[in-house]
């Protein structure tokens, strides 16, 4: 009896130590994705850097998943401190790391190939290979323009932008398929731009032309003229315009600028349809008249509305709105490593079946994110999607 009793005891002794090592040697296989992110979190730009870093770890937070480790380095937005990072996040071993936010933070970072870089910069001119682009660019902005501009058919737009500004964009979109009919670079300042669309509106022809025509009816006692006159009466021009729309790219106190120099010029919504480039749903475009019914490309807004609305509720203050590419960028990456047993490799991010993310839906193509946008207008204070 007493040796059938150690032979039970030895043999529990040994399924224990058997299965805690089986345990044991689980865990150890048990693979963890690391994750790098290279964002400013000192600096001028701090509080942009925490904003996204926190929209990361929220969505950390959403996949609930411990084997995901990030790991956070300052690049205090400038290309010396984001190299110097990045050496260390290969000592690490770390293969892929979401940041730097600015194009001008990835000048030294072709050096470290072991490592692709999602980057939130929407520039595409000369990325390096192991980064990836994956703001919101230009090209899926005209993109999906082009296809707007089909469906209402737009046929004479002006394309006009800053001088010396943003010329690598306004080259992209002049080698686009939209076909402007003509593009005007218009001075900055204020005092100049409504001199410059008069020019180019023939303002003040149409104005004349409105005088010369009421002066002949004033003096006409026929009935159908004096119904013209007294609605000519309510107008500021006369005559017809050659363009349909126009495509202002600017941001901010500049296109406001322009596009109530459009309506000081008797130029409105009502004749022309009036386009932007993406403006993340800036509310202080709401208070302008002469920004009604002014379309852009952007991303799903109801789906920017639950983020904020989560970020808010977790952190209690509102996110940068950009900061959402962040969330999607982490999702992005587990994605590719949970549905592919666990191992992460750059090929898995150029799917040709695309992703979907809450910003929307994109496909990873030569380096750069190219996004399926929507059309938004401006209307009683609202963002309506058009298309």
């Amino acid at each position: 009896m007493k040796k059938f009793l150690i032979f039970l005891i030895l043999t529990y002794l040994q399924l224990a130590i058997n299965t805690r090592a089986a345990s044991e040697s689980a865990a150890g296989n048990e693979k963890t994705l690391k994750i790098g992110v290279l964002l400013p979190l000192s600096g001028e730009y701090q509080s942009l850097g925490e904003s996204f870093l926190k929209s990361i770890q929220l969505a950390l937070y959403d996949i609930s998943n411990e084997n995901i480790k990030i790991y956070p380095k300052d690049s205090k937005a400038n290309y010396l401190d984001a190299h110097k990072s990045a050496k260390e996040f290969e000592d690490l071993g770390i293969k892929i790391v979401i940041g730097p936010i600015f194009y001008e933070s990835l000048e030294k970072l072709d050096e470290i190939n072991s490592i692709t870089f999602i980057s939130l910069t929407n520039k595409t001119d000369k990325i390096a290979n192991n980064i990836i682009a994956f703001g919101i660019n230009i090209k899926s902005q005209v993109n999906a323009l082009k296809k707007y501009f089909a469906e209402i058919k737009v046929s004479k737009t002006l394309l006009l932008s800053p001088r010396n500004e943003f010329t690598d964009q306004v080259q992209i979109i002049k080698n686009s398929q939209l076909n402007f009919d003509r593009d005007f670079l218009y001075d900055t300042r204020p005092e100049k731009i409504t001199n410059e669309i008069e020019k180019l509106t023939n303002y003040r022809e149409r104005k004349k032309d409105l005088e010369r025509r009421i002066k002949i009816l004033e003096n006409s006692d026929l009935y159908k003229d004096k119904k013209e006159l007294e609605k000519l009466n309510q107008k500021h021009t006369l005559g017809s315009i050659n363009f349909d729309s126009v495509f202002v790219v600017d941001f901010d106190e500049r296109l406001k600028s322009v596009l109530t120099s459009f309506m000081f010029s008797d130029v409105t919504h009502k004749k022309v349809n009036f386009f932007t480039v993406n403006q993340w749903f800036d509310k202080n475009l709401f208070n302008e008249a002469a920004l009604q019914n002014l379309h852009f490309p952007a991303i799903n807004f109801d789906n920017l509305i639950k983020f904020e609305n989560k970020y808010f509720n977790t952190y209690n203050e509102k996110p940068n709105k950009v900061s959402i590419l962040a969330y999607d960028a982490l999702g992005l990456i587990y994605y590719c490593w949970i549905n592919n047993n666990s191992e992460f490799k750059t090929s898995h991010l150029y799917n040709k079946n695309g992703f979907k993310g809450l910003h929307g839906e994109f496909e990873i193509k030569g380096n750069v994110s190219n996004q399926k946008l929507k059309i938004y207008k401006i209307s009683k204070k609202k963002f309506l999607k058009v298309y």
